[in-house]
C-alpha cells in the first residue's frame, strides 16, 4: 500500500492517507454480510477482521500551536460596560475611551426621557442629535448618528470614526467623517478678442 500526503486545512496540517494503485470497489450486498458474519464468528472462527490503517497527523512546522493571548483590561472593563448598561456592541473601529462615552451618552439620552410624557418612547432624531453634538464639539466636525430600530446602511467613515451598537431596541451607528477644506480656484485670465 502506498500513502499519499493530502494537504487539508490550514497550511501548517497535514494528514496522510492511504492510497493503492487500484480502485477498489465496494462488494455487492450480500458479500458484505458474509464478511460481517465470518467477523462476529458465525462462520470462520479463525478468520479475523482486517486492520485497518491508523491516519497520523504531522505537522510541518516543529513550533507548538500559539495560545491566544488574554483581551488586554481595558476591552474588558468595556465589555463590563457594555453588560451593565444593557448594550451590544455590533462593530467597531474606534478607540476604546470614545467607544465608552458612545455608549454611556446613549443610555444617559434613553434614560432622560420623563415617564410622564405623552410618547412612551424617546424620539429617535432627537437622540441621534444629542450624541452627533456631543462628538462634534470633543472629537472636532463631521460626525454623523444614525438612530432607529430598523434601518439600511453603507458608509465610509475615517479610521478609528465608527461604532455600531444598539441599546435595548434602538440601534445606533455614529461614524465620523473627514472634512477637506475646498480650495478656490482662481479664474483663468481669458485672452483677449480681436473683433472686427
Amino acid at each position: 500500500m502506498q500513502t499519499e500526503t493530502v494537504k487539508v486545512g490550514t497550511s501548517k496540517t497535514f494528514f496522510v492517507l492511504p492510497t493503492s494503485h487500484t480502485h477498489r470497489r465496494r462488494p455487492p450486498p450480500h458479500q458484505r454480510m458474509e464478511r460481517q458474519r465470518s467477523y462476529n464468528g458465525r462462520r470462520n472462527a479463525e478468520e479475523k477482521p482486517q486492520k485497518f490503517p491508523q491516519y497520523t497527523l504531522q505537522r510541518s512546522s516543529s513550533l507548538p500551536p500559539l495560545a491566544r493571548a488574554p483581551p488586554p483590561p481595558n476591552e474588558l472593563k468595556l465589555a463590563a460596560i457594555a453588560v451593565d448598561l444593557n448594550v451590544r456592541l455590533r462593530s467597531a473601529d474606534m478607540p476604546l475611551t470614545m467607544q465608552e462615552r458612545a455608549i454611556r451618552r446613549a443610555r444617559a439620552v434613553l434614560d432622560a426621557n420623563p415617564d410622564n410624557t405623552k410618547r412612551p418612547s424617546p424620539n429617535p432624531t432627537q437622540v441621534a442629535m444629542c450624541l452627533k453634538k456631543e462628538f462634534d464639539a470633543l472629537y472636532g466636525p463631521a460626525w454623523h448618528c444614525i438612530v432607529g430600530k430598523s434601518f439600511g446602511s453603507f458608509v465610509t467613515h475615517a479610521g478609528g470614526g465608527f461604532v455600531y451598537f444598539s441599546v435595548d431596541k434602538f440601534c445606533f451607528l455614529l461614524f465620523k467623517t473627514e472634512v477637506r477644506p475646498l480650495v478656490k480656484v482662481k479664474p483663468q485670465p481669458q485672452p483677449p478678442s480681436f473683433l472686427p
